[in-house]
């Protein structure tokens, strides 16, 4: 099967290498659409002849739906830069022979470079695999859906997903995130935010992570990445009563 791989990526020298050098393999092109990155993230990508667009990043599912306009083969995979394709993953790909219109895969997350497997983190399916011919597109500027016509497959191996590896990341993320988010309830008409509602989601965020989801059995990183989604809870929240009180 012929295969377009899309990769979005932002300042992600770190992860781009790791990300390629894992689909070199089945990838006919490798089209990466870059959000103005100011390190050497295009310089890398163009090691592996990827066709680079620049393109500012207003949300992943308008980011994607441009890439898959631009494929030229009938498949296409989507992977995001701090993602790799396990050889495992590469195998199953290679031999599908057209028996569904999508695929999905799960995905094993990586928080400070440990593993999770609870908290909600496991099994974390992701379709990303497209027949173009059935594909429809993103749908939603957060947690975005792929939409297509069609059956959809499973695969057995799995996603790397290298995310935040420090404190530091896992905030900035949260700050970067959650203003979006924020705005959507906005936009669905949210009810007004009152002070125990935002102290209510927080501390529910962080049972539910830690507790409900076993995040408990991660250890020191189940506790901490449990702690940081209440604190993205607070922010989406905080942000919605910010709004409110303009509005």
């Amino acid at each position: 099967m012929r295969i377009s791989v899309i990769v979005l990526t932002h300042n992600s020298a770190v992860t781009i290498q790791d990300c390629l050098h894992s689909v070199r393999e089945i990838a006919e092109e490798i089209i990466v659409i870059d959000d103005l990155s100011t390190d050497k993230t295009t310089a890398i990508a163009e090691k592996f002849s990827a066709r680079i667009y620049p393109r500012k990043l207003v949300s992943f599912a308008q980011q994607r739906n441009y890439a898959v306009k631009l494929a030229q083969c009938p498949w296409v995979l989507i992977i995001d830069s701090d993602e790799i394709a396990t050889p495992e993953l590469i195998r199953e790909i290679k031999a599908v022979r057209s028996n569904h219109s999508a695929y999905r895969m799960r995905r094993r997350n990586y928080f400070f470079g440990r593993p999770v497997k609870h908290g909600g983190w496991w099994p974390d399916w992701q379709t990303r695999l497209f027949k173009v011919k059935n594909f429809s597109g993103y749908s939603g500027d957060i947690h975005e859906t792929p939409q297509f016509q069609g059956s959809l497959g499973s695969f057995a191996a799995h996603l790397l997903h290298y995310s935040h590896n420090n404190l530091k990341e896992g905030l900035e993320k949260s700050i970067k995130w959650t203003k979006t988010e924020a705005v959507e309830f906005i936009k669905s008409g949210h009810p007004p935010i009152t002070w125990w509602r935002i102290i209510k989601v927080t501390v529910w965020e962080f049972s539910y992570r830690y507790f409900k989801k076993l995040g408990l059995l991660d250890g020191y990183v189940g506790l901490i990445e449990s702690i940081i989604q209440a604190i993205n809870r607070f922010f989406v929240y905080q942000q919605i009563w910010e709004l409110q009180q303009k509005k």
